[in-house]
């Protein structure tokens, strides 16, 4: 990653936080923040050495974007010399808020806002204080004030492009540390790519099958948190409430056709974008990374229950 670009998106970033913070325009601390620190990571990472090159003609980002959902090896297999992210993390960002837009726009502000509110007051530590309870009524406004903020909805935007950054580097730190663990070789930019390309028709598949599902189901049956992530049936939580087995609900929704597609790309990826990496261990790496995130999602249904049901 570019050193200046990091620089600049830090300055950037310090500059949103400052006017947010004297109020000039509120509501945007925390992107500021994250785009500081967003900033500071592509400095970091614009030390690490990318791969050497080997002669072979790169691939245009065009293609990449087309091929990998036809011809995955062979994009993986390009980015092992000519790897690259950036143009298809900008299109899946773009496309979450799109959709996180056009779902508020079906549901209406009112109704999401208010429904994440009135699930907040049903976590026990907050519905057994009675001034934690009125601390969040007082904020109900300002969060339906803010639900219907243009620069606040950009700002969430921008915030969700900086969560998925740090997201992607964690997952090719994963990578890296368990191929060299198992004794193979990948570069750190060659699993950074791999991960963003893994995802890529994921979010592809996702976004067109959900933007469908949301213009043609009645508002009313839609969740206003859960369908914030999915509209998509293509698992097994149908088999039981989330009100009564969240955790079961869980671990039911995360036997699904598109997290089983995700894994199989990221087998791929890896085995085909790293320098040494065997099936074997492509595979026990995806297939890791899928449980701790299920292990993760369980927990927060433990924690959260509320918010499911």
């Amino acid at each position: 990653m570019n050193r200046l670009a990091g620089i600049i998106i830090a300055a950037v970033g310090l500059i949103v936080a400052v006017l947010s913070i004297t109020k000039i325009v509120p509501g945007l601390t925390g992107t500021g923040i994250g785009t500081i620190l967003l900033g500071g990571l592509i400095i970091g990472l614009s030390f690490i050495d990318r791969p050497e090159e080997d002669g072979s003609e790169r691939m245009s980002t065009p293609s990449t974007l087309g091929n990998i959902f036809i011809s995955p090896s062979e994009v993986f297999a390009n980015l092992r010399r000519h790897p690259r992210f950036l143009i298809a993390m900008l299109v899946m960002s773009i496309l979450s808020a799109t959709y996180t837009n056009l779902f508020l726009y079906q549901l209406s502000p009112d109704k999401v806002t208010n429904f994440a509110i009135d699930k907040t007051l049903e976590i026990p530590m907050i519905r057994d204080n009675a001034d934690q309870r009125k601390r969040v009524e007082d904020g109900r406004q300002q969060a339906l004030d803010d639900s219907k903020n243009p620069v606040i909805r950009v700002g969430q935007a921008v915030s969700g492009f900086t969560l998925a950054t740090f997201g992607y580097s964690f997952l090719a730190l994963i990578f890296f540390l368990f191929a060299m663990g198992m004794g193979g070789q990948i570069n750190f930019w060659q699993a950074f790519s791999a991960a963003v390309y893994a995802t890529f028709p994921v979010n592809i598949l996702r976004f067109v099958l959900n933007t469908t599902i949301l213009f043609l189901k009645d508002p009313t049956d839609v969740h206003p948190i859960l369908g914030q992530q999915s509209l998509i049936h293509d698992n097994l939580n149908f088999l039981v409430l989330s009100s009564e087995h969240p955790m079961i609900f869980t671990i039911l929704g995360s036997l699904s056709l598109l997290l089983f597609y995700w894994i199989w790309m990221f087998a791929i990826g890896l085995k085909n974008a790293g320098e040494r990496v065997t099936a074997n261990t492509a595979w026990s790496a995806a297939i890791s990374v899928y449980f701790l995130l299920v292990l993760f999602f369980v927990g927060l249904s433990w924690a959260f229950p509320s918010f499911i049901s």
